[in-house]
């Protein structure tokens, strides 16, 4: 059970999904962002995309026990979501370390555990993805140089037994090029996806499937 708990009514906190997730104002993440450096890699808040991530896994679940990894975890909405209500194995994957203080707050808060590691995409290998069952992401594609990135992750980890790929986004030119070419090489599509909670929000999903 998690050492402490979030009120519904607080304002600085995010009750959706069955998880908590806490605002910047709220003062825990204040302390943090007092005690610790800054993460540098647009880790400092949650992005709005990864609610409707979480929505397309509700939709279409993996088995029960399997592992999700969760590509540029940040503070880690999904990791929890996957952990906390699809009872996944979770490892959070992010290039800047700085994140992982806001990701362990977050799983003491809603009582479940998560493995980090400290990875750049491009440094997964075929051992590390071998294990995974999902490949999940939110606002992961918004450089130009990314894109053939993610492309070969994605081709990679397909090689390597993983059954699906989602990588969520509001609309960035570099995700539609991803999009694009995956949609050559592999089993995919790309949907929208509207949400009202915890606000309006919509993206675009790229789905790849085995």
């Amino acid at each position: 059970m998690p050492s402490v708990r979030i009120a519904r009514d607080d304002p600085r906190a995010i009750h959706s999904r069955g998880i908590v997730i806490l605002k910047p104002a709220h003062p825990l993440i204040r302390k943090l962002k007092r005690d610790l450096p800054t993460p540098c890699i647009h880790g400092d808040k949650v992005w709005d995309s990864s609610w409707l991530l979480m929505d397309e896994l509700r939709r279409n679940p993996p088995p029960v026990g399997a592992t999700l990894m969760d590509l540029g975890c940040g503070w880690g909405p999904l990791s929890m979501f996957a952990a906390k209500r699809l009872k996944q194995q979770v490892i959070g994957v992010d290039a800047d370390d700085g994140v992982f203080p806001y990701l362990h707050l977050h799983a003491e808060l809603n009582g479940v555990s998560i493995e980090t590691r400290q990875r750049r995409f491009e440094k997964l290998g075929g051992k590390e993805l071998s294990s995974v069952s999902t490949l999940a992401g939110a606002d992961i594609c918004f450089w130009d140089e990314l894109t053939p990135v993610l492309f070969n992750l994605i081709r990679r980890s397909l090689k390597s037994g993983v059954r699906r790929v989602l990588i969520a986004d509001p609309g960035r030119d570099p995700f539609y090029q991803l999009a694009e070419r995956c949609e050559k090489a592999f089993n995919s599509r790309v949907v929208e996806r509207t949400t009202s909670t915890p606000k309006a929000a919509v993206a675009d999903l790229l789905i790849v499937e085995a």
